[in-house]
């Protein structure tokens, strides 16, 4: 009589709940990834209008004006101004650009008569390497007229792209107030009275460090075009203005400012030049270790450690973008939470009271 061997079977069942849930999970993943540029592009208008909630309201009460003739006003504002600015500094910078090129021969031959230059040159061949350099690129020149033709391309897709900003920030600024109506609501009144406090502290921070934000621009155009004065830079206003713009971009804004300053300011000569990117490095450095965290961190009532590490995590999720909007987000999550436990912190301070009376108590 032959034994078979004990086997059983092990039957997992996976519910239909279960699968529809990774189902619908994996389709939202992948819906996300594909509109994720049109995702962001709504995350920045929401941003913008919350920005421009507190003026628009002022104007608002101000001019006893309809919510949509404040915010079309309030945007109006901000495109003429941003026209203005770039007027400013756009006209004088192309002339300078153009100055440049005519002077570019002196300044290649004041380069190649320097002593520094002959020193590399003896030691590493370094004006052959420049020729030969040099008639590369003439030959392949032609080949790049492509390449400037997709970049005008790509420069007209940023346009209609800020157009289209322009409007959804517009319409959202228009009905903002409506949709946290809409929301509060659905909600009960003690509930609607919690939600609509954190969104009043949520706008009121997001508008001070826009305010914050300003400020920390306007203290670089001032000491970058200050220094483009003193090095006897043309146009040192318009350069000014032009480093305090691209300095509320993070990230990459600077590094641009530093360049087109550098490069403006050789028109005046090599050492120059060099103290111009000198300054600019060294202000930058100054910004990012105090200015930064400093003003930014009272303006959103956060720690300048938060700041810093915001701005470092939304760089690398969300580059440009999430370094402009870290801190505020950060702020905004602590206003949350600073809500969500008041109840908890008023009972362990209590707890904590009544503990500390009998320590107290000299009977």
């Amino acid at each position: 009589m032959s034994s078979r061997p004990d086997t059983r079977r092990v039957e997992i069942v996976v519910p239909a709940r279960t699968i529809l849930g990774l189902l619908a999970a994996v389709g939202l993943s992948w819906a996300f990834l594909a509109a994720r540029d049109a995702i962001l592009l709504v995350f920045v208008a929401l941003f913008l209008a919350l920005v421009l909630d507190t003026p628009t309201a002022w104007l608002q009460r101000r001019w006893r004006l309809r919510r949509g003739d404040a915010a079309a006003l309030m945007l109006l504002l901000v495109v003429v101004v941003g026209g203005a600015l770039a007027a400013l500094f756009v006209t004088p910078l192309v002339g300078a650009v153009r100055d440049l090129i005519e002077d570019l021969p002196q300044i290649v031959e004041r380069v190649r008569e320097s002593s520094l230059f002959e020193q590399l040159d003896r030691r590493g061949g370094l004006g052959q390497e420049l020729q030969q350099r040099a008639e590369a690129l003439a030959v392949e020149l032609p080949a790049k007229l492509g390449d400037v033709l997709m970049l005008g391309g790509k420069v007209f897709g940023a346009g209609l792209t800020l157009v289209t900003l322009g409007f959804m920030t517009l319409f959202l600024l228009v009905d903002l107030p409506n949709l946290s109506a809409s929301l509060r609501s659905v909600l009960f009144p003690q509930t609607a009275r919690r939600v609509a406090g954190i969104q009043g502290r949520i706008t009121h921070t997001i508008g001070r460090y826009a305010v914050g934000a300003v400020a920390i621009a306007a203290i670089a155009g001032a000491v970058q075009g200050t220094a483009a004065w003193l090095l006897g830079a043309p146009f040192p206003l318009a350069l000014g203005i032009l480093a305090g713009v691209l300095g509320l971009v993070p990230q990459v804004g600077a590094t641009i400012a530093a360049v087109i300053l550098a490069l403006v300011t050789l028109s005046a000569g090599v050492p120059e030049a060099l103290a111009m990117a000198a300054v600019c490095v060294g202000y930058q450095q100054l910004e990012n270790v105090l200015f930064a965290p400093t003003i930014q961190g009272k303006a959103a009532e956060i720690s300048g450690f938060f700041v810093i590490a915001s701005v470092v995590v939304g760089a690398s999720l969300l580059g440009v973008v999430g370094a402009l909007v870290a801190v505020p987000l950060t702020a905004s999550i602590q206003i949350v939470v600073r809500e969500l436990t008041a109840a908890r912190r008023a009972a362990v301070e209590r707890a904590e009271s009544a503990l500390a009376l009998p320590a107290d108590d000299p009977g």
